[in-house]
């Protein structure tokens, strides 16, 4: 059936906002002379910081944004909605004040239907405060948090124009378990599976309405796969209803990290006069989830092993102000990077981020605000309200597989931070999603009665003196997940995982080595359901004047070695289009000068890996299966033979590394065949290589097939830049907001990047783009960094570098 259509229409209004730092007087008044204010775009940060910061700016700011309501919105609804705002936040429309908001993670809506004027220019002007206070989550002061607030409007700001007649915002609304559009799925199979979709209406005319609402189910090509028609519900002026309707697809495709499939649900309300008085499209994947001790995390009635990451949402410079394609290209990078789950620590991310998620495979859990800290009164209220709004927001994507509930590392010796609390945080997200998909989440350390918690899926438990993670002492029924591992434990600020990219190869490898020997503990454990890295990328923090380092990727997203050891874990028969996958090889060594005989380690999830120095084969190597020993046990290391009994492998060798744990310093014996049972793809150790500068190759077969192949390149002098832009997957979009890095490439005459060179390079832009940051910057392990944003206007950008004694480059490419 065709109907008129008057539908709805959502507006980006991230474009021509006036900004200024600091308070303002009158900067409210919609005649308020704002000339002299700066003109940005959003997502916007208050102030650009330096690299390496721990104390950004905090206090006052405004934000002022005038627009010219067309005359077809008249009789129409019209909605303001923030994406997210650091962190208190004032909103007045045309001088009228609307709202208080608090809370800097979560997006709050406004109706500004009443207040804006027809034919001439509308204000909205938003006052922003993010000092600290202990008010809103997280609630610690800056300068003892261990991430960083920054500030602004730093996520997108829409203008929603909808007909009286709508389905509701699930934020706005406020209803439990209900608003919006709320989609759940029951007897999911791959012969068939039913999509249980609940749709909220509101009626705002002032008369009563006819409504019937037409659901249907689009598959990727856009064609009709299921679609039922409701009833016939008339709803009183001012009312209100939920419509509950089900569609039965048969071999639906399912969502899976491996073939992560997404539907499209389109939602239409029909009236009593035949007219579509609202539409709107929500991408939704049908799967099943449950966690258990015995069966481990299923999905889709398979088991999966989970292996994640921890991620921050800051960038360089801009702190939290990203766009929505960088926020696809941060998750792009992670799921190259072998990763099938990112824990969003320790708050809810972007939009932009989740939809990625779902686009590319990876799997999330969501984290409420809160970090160390559990204040009795308003804090805790509003933990519990952004609660309720994280999963209203969420909950239809099929990333999301646990939502965290608990205040990260908030113990019991903290106050409020109570077993009484934590239960009812777990309550919350039941009620706000009934049946066995909701999964909470959350600290068993430090809690009196875990069972009482009653977390669906409990973190592990700490052990320092073991460095291990129990569970079963305290949880004896229930599975565990392993929020953070690989960074603390190792020297807690000064943990050798926390190594700069250009910090050279033997520092590389300890950091490699800690995470590899915490994965393959964490694996040993019948009870592990899982786990996450601390952390995907490095990031600054309020409590520590220089960046985490922790990162497999650096702050610009540049992969360190144990990027690839992470990539290595991926299954090489799983190939994703037009994402880095498959099979995969690399040399974790920069073939420098050095005494022979070698030791090179290489990660691959090859069955075998032959490596060549030169052209000659200095063997073929099966994965590393030597025994699993104590962090630290081996004080003087031990030569590896793969085929000797545990017993036989202790024999006394040097080429031991200083590293840390919480009980001090010790040596280590890195990379000697063990420590690697558990994993999924163990590294490839070869001993007793002759060093000859040259070509170290090594090549990765399956079933005798080669399948991949890595060079590394004695490097030579220093002679030519090379520059490449970082798009993964997004070109740069003329928007304004959008950023790119721009990678300088110190090479030799070989092509090999230089890891030693650290020249100063300039860079200069032609065209619709700005640098953003420092500029001259000098290059870390061969490589120099600037952050890239665009401009509002399409167009060629030309990028030229400069350094001193080598050749420049130049590279020319089209934002669109």
């Amino acid at each position: 059936m065709k109907y008129t259509n008057l539908g709805r229409n959502t507006l980006n209004f991230n474009k021509d906002w006036k900004f200024i730092l600091g308070d303002t007087s009158g900067a409210e008044l919609k005649k308020m002379t704002d000339d002299e204010w700066e003109c940005v775009c959003l997502p916007h940060t208050p102030r650009l910081e330096s690299l390496h910061v721990d104390l950004h700016y905090q206090g006052f700011c405004w934000y002022r944004k005038c627009f010219i309501a067309d005359e077809a919105w008249k009789g129409m609804k019209l909605f303001i909605e923030f994406e997210a705002a650091m962190h208190e936040a004032h909103v007045w429309i045309n001088g009228t004040f609307k709202q208080i908001h608090k809370g800097g993670y979560l997006p709050f809506m406004l109706d500004i239907t009443e207040n804006v004027e027809f034919g001439v220019e509308n204000v909205i002007a938003v006052r922003l405060d993010n000092s600290d206070n202990g008010a809103i989550p997280p609630g610690k002061p800056l300068e003892s948090l261990d991430f960083s607030y920054f500030g602004g409007l730093y996520r997108n700001v829409k203008l929603h124009i909808t007909e009286k007649l709508h389905v509701t915002d699930a934020v706005f609304a406020g209803k439990q378990a209900g608003g919006g559009v709320f989609v759940k799925y029951s007897n999911v199979s791959k012969a068939a599976a039913t999509v249980e979709v609940q749709t909220h209406v509101l009626n705002e005319h002032d008369h009563v309405k006819d409504v019937t609402v037409v659901t249907s189910i689009l598959d990727k090509q856009g064609r009709l796969v299921g679609t039922t028609e409701s009833l016939i519900e008339s709803v009183s002026a001012g009312g209100e209803h939920t419509f509950e309707q089900m569609i039965t697809l048969t071999s639906p495709q399912l969502w899976h990290p491996d073939h992560p499939y997404l539907y499209t649900l389109l939602t239409e309300i029909i009236d009593g006069e035949g007219i579509m008085a609202d539409h709107l499209r929500t991408r939704i994947g049908i799967r099943t989830i449950s966690f258990s001790k015995l069966n481990g995390f299923m999905i889709n009635g398979e088991r999966m092993v989970i292996r994640g990451t921890n991620r921050h949402q800051q960038y360089p410079y801009i702190g939290n102000a990203a766009s929505n394609n960088a926020q696809y290209r941060d998750a792009l990078k992670l799921k190259e990077g072998g990763f099938n789950f990112v824990r969003l620590g320790h708050y809810p991310q972007a939009p932009a981020f989740l939809d990625a998620c779902d686009e590319l495979g990876l799997m999330t859990v969501e984290a409420v605000p809160g970090w160390q800290y559990c204040q009795v009164g308003e804090f805790q209220e509003i933990a519990k309200q952004n609660i309720r709004d994280m999963i209203r927001r969420d909950r239809n994507h099929p990333c999301m597989i646990m939502w965290e509930v608990s205040l990260n590392e908030t113990y019991n010796k903290r106050q409020g931070a109570t077993d009484e609390f934590f239960h009812e945080c777990h309550l919350i997200a039941h009620e706000e999603y009934p049946g066995d998909q909701m999964n909470t989440s959350g600290d068993t350390i430090g809690r009196d009665n875990p069972a009482y918690v009653n977390f669906d899926v409990p973190f592990t438990i700490w052990e320092d003196s073991t460095m291990s993670r129990p569970l079963e002492d305290v949880l004896t029924d229930k599975g565990g997940f392993d929020r953070e591992y690989g960074d603390y434990e190792f020297g807690g600020h000064e943990s050798t995982s926390r190594v700069p990219r250009g910090a050279g190869e033997k520092k590389l490898l300890l950091q490699a080595w800690n995470y590899q020997w915490s994965l393959n503990r964490n694996r040993s454990n019948s009870w592990s359901l899982g786990d996450a890295s601390w952390i995907g990328i490095d990031h600054n923090r309020g409590c520590y004047p220089w960046l985490a380092e922790c990162g497999a990727l650096d702050t610009f997203r540049l992969p360190k070695y144990v990027y690839y050891f992470y990539q290595s874990q991926r299954k090489p028969d799983v190939i994703h289009e037009q994402i880095d996958s498959g099979p995969m090889a690399f040399i974790a060594n920069e073939w420098t000068e050095r005494v022979s005989p070698a030791k090179i380690v290489v990660y691959s999830n090859c069955d075998e890996v032959e490596l060549l120095v030169n052209g000659k084969s200095v063997g073929i190597r099966k994965p590393d299966q030597g025994p699993d020993t104590e962090y630290g046990e081996r004080i003087t290391g031990y030569e590896v033979d793969y085929w000797l009994t545990d017993e036989e492998q202790h024999k006394w060798k040097e080429g031991t590394m200083e590293s840390r744990t919480d009980s001090g310093s010790l040596m280590v014996s890195t990379y000697d065949g063990g420590n690697c049972r558990n994993l999924e793809r163990a590294p490839f150790t070869f001993e007793g290589v002759a060093y000859e500068p040259g070509e170290l190759k090594a090549i990765g077969r399956i079933r005798g097939q080669e399948k991949a192949v890595y060079v590394v390149r004695t490097p030579l002098e220093p002679e030519v830049l090379s520059l490449r832009m970082d798009m993964s997957g997004k070109a740069l979009a003329a928007d304004g907001s959008d950023f790119v890095f721009a990678y300088a490439e110190i090479r030799d005459a070989n092509g090999t990047i230089i890891t030693s060179a650290s020249h100063e390079v300039t860079f200069e832009v032609e065209g619709p783009a700005v640098i953003v940051g420092d500029n001259p910057i000098q290059a870390e392990a061969g490589i120099a960094t600037v952050l890239l944003q665009s401009r509002l206007v399409p167009g060629e950008v030309i990028v030229t570098s400069y350094a001193k004694g080598v050749q420049s480059a130049v590279t020319r490419f089209t934002i669109v």
